[in-house]
């Protein structure tokens, strides 16, 4: 008997497995930044080759050049939201953050208190009160604490006027321990609960917008994506070429079979 030839057709195709590449581990160690989450980096890259299937090493490095773009692109903006973050933060901190002094004796330890601070304009009602509060001794003159009272926004200095009213002490240093105890434990507590004043992050904005580094990042982010443009037209030129080449051994295959013998 002559021995059935096997059909080649029938055999199953070889089936693609999933490089081991797609496991992080030294690969992406080089890759992720100590922060990073590994299975977002194994999640995107897993989706990128389903998407693609890479076959052979040439195909592999083109959905590794995409993988890449892609994942520092999400870096990128990860950065630039952290950028805008820690601007508004500055915002935040300096009306969470800072608290008013103690009670000076004096004027002088005031003027002390005032150079080391190096102060600049107050920039919110916050800032504005915790200066008056931190310009607050013992003997000061009720005249200058009566005009300093005045310039406080209406919402503070309504709250003085009826909360510690001048006439309901004895002496001018018995009622200036009073308006710090209010400023500083009614008052300067009471503005923290709220969020900072919108207005505040006006300038954080101008700056995150005006920056050099946003246009720099979006400089990379356009190098990224001419980067990913020239591995998909290599991709699809490679899977191109394969598939013709395929086509056309498929031909000569078919063409060898209709012979007669």
């Amino acid at each position: 008997m002559v021995p059935e030839r096997k059909n080649k057709a029938s055999v199953p195709a070889k089936r693609s497995r999933k490089p081991n590449a797609l496991k992080h581990g030294a690969y992406s160690t080089v890759e992720l930044l100590p922060w990073e989450d590994p299975s977002a980096f194994d999640d995107l890259r897993r989706a990128i080759w389903e998407e693609w299937h890479p076959e052979g090493p040439s195909e592999i490095d083109c959905v590794e050049t995409i993988f890449l773009c892609q994942w520092r692109k999400q870096r990128l903006r990860a950065k630039r939201k952290l950028d805008t973050a820690v601007l508004l933060r500055k915002v935040e901190n300096r009306v969470f953050q800072e608290s008013p002094p103690a009670l000076f004796d004096n004027e002088l330890e005031v003027t002390k208190h005032s150079l080391m601070q190096k102060r600049a304009p107050p920039r919110d009602d916050y800032e504005r009160l915790l200066r008056f509060s931190a310009d607050l001794h013992r003997d000061k003159d009720a005249k200058l604490l009566r005009l300093g009272i005045s310039f406080l926004p209406s919402e503070f200095s309504d709250h003085l006027n009826a909360k510690v009213r001048e006439g309901s002490y004895g002496t001018t240093e018995h009622w200036i321990v009073a308006l710090k105890r209010e400023i500083d434990n009614v008052l300067l507590p009471l503005i923290r609960e709220r969020r900072p004043d919108p207005n505040g992050y006006l300038p954080a904005a101008a700056e995150f917008l005006a920056a050099e580094n946003t246009m720099e990042d979006v400089a990379v982010e356009e190098r990224l994506d001419a980067a990913m443009d020239r591995a998909l037209r290599r991709l699809f030129w490679l899977k191109t070429h394969k598939q013709l080449d395929r086509e056309a051994k498929a031909k000569i295959v078919n063409g060898k079979a209709r012979r007669t013998v």
